[in-house]
């Protein structure tokens, strides 16, 4: 019985200090000055990428249906798009958060109803990593997704046609067609 609990024991310290190895905390929550802490334990930038993406899947489904409904993506707003989907705040200015889609609307024709014609329409919103998440959708074309690492904010940019593909970086946005770019 002493072996089992000197054993049970002997894993707990063993699993406390990893865990404040791992961390990087030491205990703390990451309040401290010199900035360590869970923000950046690892794994912690691909979680809030991965909130960031599924942030931008569902704005895209609320665009795609919004944009049905109001003849195109040319005719989208913030407002009408936040209050379709209270979980995501929608803006015209600069995403800083996971939870806030920058918004850039190209005008198009109306194309009388269907499904979502005219103009197109660029998402941006920013992981708690710095990573920006884009997405750019239009009737005549498939989705473009984006990324541009090391960012304080996230604004989307207004394309009135596809992107070009190209590399992630933190001084241009990669972008690639029918999914995420890797990092």
């Amino acid at each position: 019985m002493i072996a089992t609990v000197l054993g049970l024991l002997a894993t707990a310290v063993l699993t406390a200090i990893l865990l404040g190895t791992t961390l990087g905390s030491n205990g703390s929550t990451g309040s401290s000055s010199s900035g360590s802490g869970i923000s950046n334990a690892p794994g912690v930038a691909e979680a809030t990428s991965i909130q960031a993406q599924q942030t931008l899947s569902t704005g895209l489904t609320t665009i795609v249906s919004a944009a049905a409904g109001a003849g195109g993506y040319g005719s989208l707003q913030p407002s009408t798009l936040s209050a379709s989907n209270p979980s995501i705040t929608f803006v015209s200015g600069p995403s800083t958060n996971a939870t806030t889609i920058s918004l850039a609307v190209v005008g198009g024709g109306s194309g009388g109803g269907g499904s979502g014609e005219g103009g197109s329409v660029t998402l941006a919103v920013r992981s708690t990593g710095g990573t920006c998440w884009l997405a750019w959708k239009s009737s005549g074309s498939g989705t473009w997704y984006g990324a541009q690492t090391n960012q304080p904010s996230c604004t989307a940019p207004t394309l009135g046609s596809a992107p070009a593909a190209g590399p992630v970086s933190a001084s241009s946005i990669g972008w690639q067609e029918g999914s995420y770019p890797s990092l």
